[in-house]
């Protein structure tokens, strides 16, 4: 089915990606995708579409008729292309196809779809399969309806429905065809940049066009690396533990390296035997508190969560600003008066990652603003207000239509805990633990700019410097001015918020101690990437596909720093009052970005970095291939740990862990027509609890309290919904059990192994002029409203 959406919209794909080398074709699956789903929920917003099956097959038939279109009107360009690129189609598949294959396989080891978030998430997959109508009806807080970014989940159910599976095994379908697409769509990116020099230099017979016949091995090897760097490169934590696990070192070593709970032990295994030791590698920094993940995590983990869901998408939009920046002409206003259905496209594209994970949309729309601001100044013959205006002409009705795209979501009821920014008053991040985590990158990207620095063979005049220092320098003063700014001046908007949890000023410097020379670092990392950026733009010409390249790759490594840098200092306020949740959102796009500009800078340091010594070159590939090979010692010791050995029974339904009892009653009651309300014993976050209503979609009184809260900002909608439950399992008053029936509209009670042991005075039995059983399974019993109470309700 992922093929078949691909080609769906494939026409349309090529089209609008024309001016990359594969016109787009390893972004179609994500991009005709983005499209289906988009379709399909706001015709089904407006009234025109139900929520079902037959209409995802109807707006599938839409875009078919309009590719048909197109591949009629543009048949002799796109069959050209086809025919001169085979080679690079066949491979795009074959990469997906082994992607795909490989992350199911992995996932049928542990397909469990309990423990963590896992939960929630295939909530939020019944919840929008199951739903009437978008947004759908909250599972855990009837009554009310899903106030979270749930565009991913609504794709990954599209293409559970296509293929005619259960959600149980959708789930796990979905997270390996999310693998398979990142993996596809870097292995796309760096080809797209890797692939003009090599054409340039092909000595095989070239089309009119300039494209090549004959494969270009070089990028598309080097494009594999990316997505291996992307979807399987861990952090160099993994290596630790392995010494660790080898019984290396005495106590002061570990305590000075300073990972949480990390220490020498005796593993029974070659690989590293302790219960999950690979959750500590997301866990490094801020004592063990912070989160900061990377995908291969993600996807071991198994947590179908917003952020993991975008990375398709994201890399679409990045596919886009590169398709931007290898653009004729200056990007104005203009260049969408002459392409309005681009406008409507990218803006879909764009506007897409604010309802798939709101927190993407910021940086992706920074990193389009900035890659239109260097197209425009390539086109120019220097900086002026003129360059900027044209731009902001070029970006302001980009973001018009997004935004306006995606308002349903936004005005339908979705709100946050984010209540606006503020400044970090921890000690930040340390330099050996900052490495850990970056290390493998920083081997890629910095030795590439200071190359690329160095190849400009232009001295770097102060003027340079002082633009190149001026990010970091304003983060720095920034967040000294941040509290007596906010002091003194009332008017500031009310998202800037002062930081209550700082000292004075001095106390604040102090605390960080020896993690300034992270900030050091980190600032001396940007300024490099950011010099090398502006001299290659000052040297490019406005056809060298070449340094456009590199012009894109330093673009997005500067991006990428600067987000890691700006986490440093500025964080998210919200319900966690830290900036755990900053560095877990931020640092995953760090590393995508880093994924691309890393598979590219090692691309051409590999080919054409010519130091005056050769002893710095193999000083370099020695210190990167350590350093790489450490970072996938992860991966490896990590999936051997999760999988038990490759020892465990293998299965892709997420549900199979379930008694034979309770799998039977979720059945009987997932086949119940419409949306009814059921009752079940009320569980905390990250417990059991909720496991009937997330595993069928109906909607319950209430279940993991504290994440309603963090969606909503709000506990009150669950004012006095857990003592109604508790009441209504356990009270010999008719009338007041008839009372919370009427208030949510209750139809059916569940009884099995977790509400008799948190509700032992059970008095469901005794209800027999209220409930009938309608479903008996050993340890389960589900009890039915009779109809009786229904028709007065419905009366009333």
């Amino acid at each position: 089915m992922a093929q078949v959406v691909g080609l769906v919209a494939l026409p349309m794909c090529l089209i609008l990606f024309r001016s990359l080398p594969d016109r787009g074709y390893a972004l179609s699956k994500p991009f005709a995708l983005l499209l289906v789903g988009y379709l399909f929920w706001i015709l089904n917003v407006i009234g025109i579409l139900s929520n079902s099956t037959g209409a995802i097959r109807f707006v599938l038939l839409l875009l078919a008729v309009g590719s048909a279109y197109l591949l009629w009107r543009r048949r002799d360009e796109l069959v050209a292309f086809v025919r001169e690129h085979w080679w690079l189609i066949v491979a795009t598949e074959v990469i997906f196809f082994l992607a795909l294959i490989t992350a199911a396989y992995l996932r049928s080891y542990v397909p469990e779809i309990t423990g963590t978030e896992k939960p929630m998430d295939f909530m939020l997959l019944n919840a929008v399969t199951r739903g009437e109508g978008f947004p759908p009806a909250d599972p855990w807080l009837a009554g009310e309806s899903v106030s979270y970014y749930y565009f991913g989940y609504l794709l990954v159910s599209i293409m559970t429905r296509l293929s005619g599976l259960e959600t149980a095994i959708g789930y796990n379908l979905g997270l390996a065809m999310i693998v398979a697409l990142g993996v596809t769509g870097a292995f796309g990116l760096v080809y797209n940049l890797a692939a003009p020099r090599e054409k340039r230099q092909a000595t095989s017979t070239t089309t009119p066009g300039g494209f090549s016949t004959f494969p270009l091995w070089r990028p598309m090897a080097f494009g594999v690396v990316a997505g291996l760097l992307l979807a399987v490169m861990g952090n160099l934590e993994g290596a630790l533990e392995w010494f660790a696990a080898r019984d290396f070192g005495g106590d002061g070593l570990w305590s000075w390296i300073g990972v949480n709970n990390l220490s020498a032990y005796d593993s029974t295994r070659w690989f590293p035997d302790q219960f999950w030791f690979w959750w500590k590698a997301t866990r490094i920094l801020d004592g063990g508190v912070g989160i900061h993940e990377f995908p291969f995590f993600s996807f071991l983990l198994g947590d179908l969560h917003p952020h993991v869901m975008s990375i398709p998408f994201v890399l679409l939009a990045v596919g886009a600003a590169l398709s931007l920046l290898r653009s004729e002409g200056p990007l104005d206003l203009v260049f969408w008066l002459e392409r309005p259905l681009a406008l409507v496209a990218l803006g879909l594209i764009l506007g897409a990652l604010a309802f798939l994970n709101t927190w993407d949309m910021p940086t992706m729309a920074f990193v389009v603003v900035l890659i239109a601001l260097l197209r425009n100044r390539l086109h120019a013959d220097r900086w002026s207000w003129g360059l900027a205006l044209d731009t902001l002409g070029f970006v302001v009705p980009l973001f018009i239509v997004a935004a306006l795209a995606y308002s349903p979501f936004f005005f339908g009821g979705f709100t946050s805990q984010a209540s606006g920014f503020t400044a970090e008053a921890g000690a930040g991040s340390g330099l050996f633990h900052t490495f850990l985590i970056w290390g493998p990158f920083a081997v890629l990207v910095l030795p590439y700019a200071y190359w690329r620095l160095a190849r400009s063979e232009r001295p770097v005049t102060p003027a340079a410097l002082r633009w190149s220092i001026a990010p970091a320098v304003a983060l720095v003063t920034l967040w000294i001015l941040w509290d007596p700014l906010a002091s003194a001046f009332g008017w500031l908007p009310a998202i800037i918020q002062p930081n209550e949890a700082a000292a004075g000023l001095g106390a604040r410097i102090s605390e960080r101690g020896w993690n300034w020379l992270t900030v050091l670092v980190l600032a001396s990392a940007l300024s490099l990437l950011l010099l090398a950026l502006a001299r290659e733009v000052e040297s490019s010409k406005r056809s060298d596909d070449e340094r456009l390249g590199h012009v894109f790759a330093l673009a997005l490594a500067a991006t990428a720093a600067l987000l890691i840098l700006g986490s440093e200092f500025i964080y998210i306020q919200d319900g966690f009052s830290s900036r755990m949740n900053t560095i877990f959102k931020l640092y995953y796009q760090a590393w995508l970005l880093l994924s691309i500009a890393g598979g590219f800078a090692l691309y051409e340091l590999a080919r054409g970095w010519r130091p005056p010594q050769i002893a710095w070159r193999a000083v370099w590939a020695g210190s990167a291939a350590v350093v790489l090979l450490a970072a996938f010692v992860y991966p490896l010791t990590a999936t051997y740990n999760r999988t038990e050995g490759f020892a465990v029974r293998r299965t892709l339904d997420g549900l199979a862990y379930l008694g034979a009892d309770e799998r039977a009653a979720i059945e009987w009651l997932a086949d119940r027509p419409g949306q009814p309300v059921i009752a079940e014993a009320l569980g905390g976050d990250y417990s059991a609890g909720g496991r009937v209503s997330a595993s069928t979609g109906l909607p319950t009184l209430l279940q993991w309290p504290g994440h309603e809260l963090q969606w909503r900002g709000t506990s009150e909608p669950q004012a006095g919904r857990a003592e109604d439950l508790d009441r209504l399992y356990t009270s010999i008053d008719s009338n007041e059990v008839r009372s919370i029936i009427e208030k949510y509209d209750i139809l059916y009670v569940y009884s099995g192994a977790m509400e008799r042991d948190q509700y032992p005075n059970l008095t469901l039995d005794r209800m027999a002029d209220l409930f009938e059983p309608v479903f008996q399974q050993g340890e389960v019993t589900i009890y039915r409203v009779k109809v009786s109470i229904l028709s007065e309700v419905t009366r009333e």
